[in-house]
């Protein structure tokens, strides 16, 4: 039997002075507004699960104009702008394209000249795409001297680093991210090792592999969202026009919680000094319950109020996150929570589900994504018919459970489930630490108890009130004996307080809710039997 005792989850807050900028479900790079968490999709693979983006340190773009290549602080080298050329990667036209001029047998490019300490490492990254032309070159050198410098070109048809070169003691690393509609962000991490006051960057046209080349007066490449950062990381973008920008780091407060969902607030918080009419739903913004007003001019009544509101249950968004399993969160396509246990948590519940497939991914603020799982809820028919294998209906488990989550006290999780062409649901969401009391033995019995009601007529005919029901499950446990003091005073702290249990493989025999009784009989040296009736939550 193993249980998970669930962490109370409130409101959990990152905060953030400063906007960011992530990846939405489209693989378009979209604003996070100040003290929200940043939620990302991997714009190469939007099939993945998305996760949560922590940076412990602020970061700053040392480049001007980092979308408007136009301007006097990029100097161009017998190359052109075209501004505003096409759909860049956030979705709005300003993407520019940088075009070579006519002459012969020489270099074409655009820079930028920047202050930054070229004994540190910097980061730099561009989106570019492929427009008449699909070669670019990335360089980096030290001014004034220019001796040491190192510099790689990307093909963007094949996505291939080549012809990498460094000079002057320099070191360099580099990476590609993929995106939609033909865009790639380049990644150039450089230590240039020296005592310069600047760096100077440049944005390379090729021909064929070469910088040296006669141009047509018109090919080139498309352009955007040009970063210089100080460090080695894949730094999210950070967009600037007239001066560096910062980044502000994120701070993750330490309520455990609820940090981020992507399901819609509907109602509106509950103002006193606000006038409602009858029938209007609010929300209290502390409780996340939703009431409904019983009269018209509603103004100044509290919400415990019985004869102006009625409480409608918690919200949507919250719904998943109360104690009962019959309340369900909603929501076309897929439901995105994170949550910040803010302690170490391995196990998770998910039930009362109707969706294809779970995915979980855990965050830890340092490290990073440290694990990743895709579970699908269809299950196969079973049976061994060819028409049933064809033609029935898939089915598909309506719960999920894992006790394997890495142990990370500072993780955030990211759960997601996803019903492509439908609305997801889940009843229930219960993360906590994981707990073993011994195996459970075969005779275990799962049961349910439904609180429907039928009434009859005197002719025969009835009417069926269809209310929620609640599972119920009888279990025998094989303890140690030298854990049985530890398992009895476990059981009585945990007495009337819903929890997971899990008496075996299948989602009958998980349960959340509390138990009614426990046994403990003790007909050995080494092993004894417990007995629990446990009651699932309604």
């Amino acid at each position: 039997m193993i249980i998970v005792d669930p962490v109370a989850l409130g409101d959990a807050a990152c905060m953030r002075p400063s906007p960011k900028w992530v990846y939405d479900r489209t693989g378009t790079l979209v604003e996070v507004p100040p003290d929200t968490l940043a939620v990302t999709y991997d714009p190469s693979d939007l099939s993945a699960a998305p996760f949560a983006v922590v940076d412990l340190e602020p970061a700053t773009n040392a480049i001007r104009h980092s979308q408007n290549f136009s301007n006097s602080v990029w100097f161009k080298a017998r190359t052109f702008i075209e501004s505003n050329a096409t759909i860049a990667p956030d979705g709005s036209q300003t993407g520019d394209r940088l075009y070579e001029d006519s002459t012969p047998s020489n270099s074409h490019y655009m820079g930028q000249a920047i202050s930054a300490d070229t004994a540190q490492t910097h980061t730099k990254s561009l989106f570019v795409k492929a427009a008449e032309k699909s070669e670019v070159r990335l360089e980096t050198y030290a001014e004034p001297s220019t001796a040491t410098r190192a510099n790689v070109s990307f093909n963007m048809l094949t996505g291939e680093f080549y012809a990498a070169q460094v000079n002057g003691g320099a070191t360099q690393s580099y990476w590609a991210q993929e995106l939609p509609n033909g865009w790639w962000r380049l990644f150039h991490t450089v230590h240039l090792g020296d005592s310069n006051p600047n760096m100077n960057y440049r944005v390379v046209l090729l021909d064929n592999g070469s910088s040296v080349y006669s141009g047509d007066g018109r090919s080139g490449i498309y352009v955007w969202g040009a970063q210089n950062v100080a460090g080695e990381n894949r730094f999210s973008y950070i967009p600037t026009t007239d001066a560096a920008v910062t980044r502000a780091a994120d701070v993750i407060g330490p309520t455990a919680g609820l940090i981020y969902s992507n399901v819609p607030m509907v109602e509106p918080p509950y103002d006193l000094a606000v006038t409602y009419a009858k029938g209007a739903l609010v929300r209290d913004p502390v409780t996340h319950g939703v009431y409904q007003s019983l009269i018209d001019a509603n103004k100044g009544k509290s919400l415990t109020d019985e004869a102006s509101w009625n409480s409608r249950g918690k919200t949507n968004r919250w719904a998943m996150l109360d104690e009962y399993n019959n309340t369900q969160t909603t929501n076309p396509e897929e439901i995105v929570i994170v949550l910040s246990p803010q302690s170490i948590c391995e196990g998770l519940f998910l039930g009362n589900t109707d969706a294809d497939e779970i995915e979980l991914v855990v965050v830890d603020q340092s490290e990073g994504k440290v694990y990743s799982e895709v579970t699908s809820l269809v299950t196969a028919s079973g049976s061994s018919s060819y028409y049933d294998w064809c033609f029935r209906p898939a089915d598909r488990a309506d719960y999920y459970f894992t006790v394997a989550m890495p142990p990370y006290a500072s993780a955030l999780v990211t759960v997601v489930l996803r019903k492509p062409g439908g609305v997801a649901k889940c009843g229930m969401a219960v993360i906590g630490l994981v707990d073993d009391f011994g195996p459970s033995l075969y005779g275990l019995s799962a049961s349910g108890k439904d609180f429907s009601s039928t009434t009859f007529n005197f002719d025969g005919t009835s009417k069926t009130q269809f209310r929620d029901y609640a599972k119920q499950m009888n279990v025998d446990v094989q303890v140690n004996n030298g854990e049985i003091d530890y398992i009895q005073r476990k059981l009585f702290q945990l007495r009337q307080r819903p929890i997971v249990w899990i008496g075996g493989p299948y989602g009958a025999t998980a349960v959340f809710g509390r138990y009614v009784s426990f046994d403990i009989v003790i007909p050995g040296l080494l092993k004894s039997d417990m007995s629990l009736q446990i009651e699932g939550s309604v």
